[in-house]
């Protein structure tokens, strides 16, 4: 199977089990309205419903200068508050993966709740252990590869007589830490998809069974990842294009800007699961 039947048939696959992808948008409303409470709590205490608490911004980098400067005492537990927060959708993100991969491997099986949470629970300690083993890996890639690319880049850039060639060796050295950074999440990508796919309880050997099937068809798997990433980079630059032409403060510019606004979260949350659902089905059709 090429790459482009595989991300075509992940795309049947995501939309035969449309449930899914409603769980997930409702977790994320859930979770985002819990984390942004605290600053709306703190926007309705300081602005009220005055003429500036109207026309405040999401994020307006003057209001919040001096909110902080204001609540400089309560800084740090602000700071804590936002660890937490980032603590707990690593967690939820680790956790939710359990269902995304379990209900899309599963073809035959219903995508109802029950079912989504019960993989959820059933993969989530091996999902911990390869999370793990995934930040192993990037400190690996990145603490050596990265050093050894900047050691062969640097005397390039010293010794270069313009900027041209610093500039083209930075954004080079960017691009392969980019590419490392993929590489290491298709890799734990596979071995998710073999802890279900095989049933494997051993995170060891489900990323042993990743890296073999790999082995060979290494940048067909990688197209795959590419391909999805360049199809999520473009959703993006689609996005932002058309938020920019609705920011005008009209309520119907207003109400378009929020409904865009979760349609590109839609699309956020589709792409999650295709990731998934088309390295299922190449992992499915090559046996190793």
């Amino acid at each position: 199977m090429g790459a482009f039947k595989a991300i075509v048939n992940g795309m049947g696959t995501t939309l035969r089990k449309p449930r899914i992808l409603i769980i997930l948008y409702v977790v994320n409303i859930l979770f985002a309205l819990v984390v942004a409470f605290p600053f709306l709590a703190l926007v309705q205490t300081e602005l009220g419903y005055s003429l500036l608490g109207m026309n405040i911004r999401p994020v307006d980098l003057m209001w919040i200068g001096e909110a902080v400067l204001k609540h400089q005492d309560a800084l740090a537990a602000i700071v804590s508050g936002f660890v937490a927060c980032g603590f707990a959708y690593l967690v939820l993100h680790v956790f939710l993966n359990g269902g995304i991969v379990g209900r899309l491997l599963d073809r035959e099986g219903p995508a109802d709740l029950a079912s989504f949470w019960g993989d959820c629970g059933r993969y989530f300690w091996r999902f911990v252990r390869l999370f793990l083993l995934s930040l192993l890996f990037l400190v690996l890639s990145l603490g050596i590869v990265m050093k050894l690319v900047s050691a062969l880049f640097t005397p390039l850039s010293e010794a270069a007589v313009t900027e041209w060639p610093a500039l083209i060796l930075s954004n080079l050295h960017f691009l392969i830490a980019l590419l490392l950074l993929s590489i290491v999440h298709m890799i734990i990508d596979y071995a998710r998809i073999a802890v279900v796919a095989d049933e494997e309880r051993k995170v060891l050997k489900a990323l042993r069974h990743a890296l073999t099937f790999l082995k060979k068809r290494f940048f067909r798997a990688w197209a795959i990842y590419l391909l999805i990433v360049a199809a999520t980079v473009a959703g993006s630059v689609v996005f932002y294009v058309v938020l920019g032409g609705l920011g005008a403060p009209a309520v119907v510019q207003v109400v378009a800007a929020l409904v865009w606004m979760q349609l590109y979260v839609v699309f956020r949350i589709w792409i999650r699961t295709l990731f998934v659902a088309a390295q299922a089905e190449f992992y499915r059709s090559h046996p190793y």
